[in-house]
C-alpha cells in the first residue's frame, strides 16, 4: 500500500515472506497521524489472514509518531490473544527513539536488520 503527499512518495507497505514461512511487512517512509491507518488496516489483515508471528521490518522507516507505535502496540496485543507475537527490525536511530521515549523498547523483540531475524539475534 501507497499513502502519496502531492508528487512524493510518504509511505508504502509492502508484505513478504521469510523462508519459514513467517509475513514480514515492510515499512519505507513516514508513519505518522495521516499514514498509521494504513499500517493497522495492513497488520489487522496479517493478524487475521496469516500464521505464525508477524515481523515489521522499520528499516525503511524515517520517521514513526505516537500514532504508529500505537498501531504497532495494538497489532501485538491482537496476536497475542492467538499465541503469536510481533518482531521488529529496528536500525534507524531516530525510529528507535520513539520506542525508548514512551518506554515501549522492551514491549517488542526487536532486531538490528532482517538478516537477524532468521539468525534468532533478537533483543526484547
Amino acid at each position: 500500500m501507497t499513502v502519496q503527499d502531492g508528487h512524493c512518495q510518504r509511505f508504502v507497505a509492502a508484505t513478504a515472506q521469510l523462508d519459514d514461512g513467517r509475513p514480514v511487512l515492510s515499512v519505507m517512509g513516514e508513519v505518522d497521524l495521516a499514514t498509521a491507518p494504513v499500517l493497522e488496516e495492513t497488520l489487522v489483515d496479517l493478524a487475521e489472514t496469516g500464521i505464525g508471528d508477524v515481523i515489521v521490518d522499520l528499516s525503511g522507516c524515517s520517521f514513526l509518531d505516537c500514532a504508529g507505535l500505537r498501531a504497532l502496540v495494538a497489532a501485538s496485543r491482537r496476536l497475542e490473544h492467538s499465541d503469536r507475537s510481533l518482531a521488529l527490525v529496528l536500525s534507524n536511530p531516530n525510529v528507535m527513539r520513539i520506542f525508548q521515549l514512551t518506554q515501549n523498547d522492551h514491549w517488542f523483540e526487536t532486531y538490528p536488520s532482517l538478516r537477524a531475524v532468521g539468525n534468532g539475534n533478537g533483543h526484547g
